[in-house]
């Protein structure tokens, strides 16, 4: 009976660490496959805000986290013009948020993945 019971609240430990939902602010490593300098992404999840930037527009949404899936609505963003890769950075970053992905939170990192467990987004959590 101990056994099974410490099994049971072993396995429950698990499904928690591997539901933990996004918090906080996240830079973000990659997106779509590509570096992403000073990109980043901040989760309220209180309120199940999110707020992006790749270091032009603000990105700005609510989201949703069901079975294990993590999904933007449509973001609305800022609408400045900038050089370089950053609108191409946060157009990926909205379009991979919108498209619904699985999510994972693993200590400090968060991984967003598509089909066949591609991943589409790799942050790393924001020391307080």
């Amino acid at each position: 009976m101990k056994k099974t019971a410490l099994a049971a609240l072993l396995a429950l430990s698990a499904a928690a660490a591997s539901a933990a939902q996004p918090d906080g602010r996240w830079q973000i490593l990659e997106a779509a496959g590509k570096p992403a300098d000073s990109a980043f992404i901040e989760f309220d999840a209180a309120e199940h805000r999110l707020h992006a930037s790749a270091g032009c527009n603000t990105l700005n949404a609510a989201y949703r986290v069901t079975k294990g899936r993590l999904k933007a609505q449509a973001a609305a963003s800022t609408l400045k013009a900038c050089e370089g890769d950053a609108m191409e950075h946060e157009a990926a970053i909205a379009q991979i948020l919108e498209r619904g992905t699985a999510y994972r939170v693993k200590g400090n990192t968060l991984t967003l993945t598509g089909r066949r467990g591609k991943v589409l987004l790799r942050a790393k959590r924001e020391s307080e």
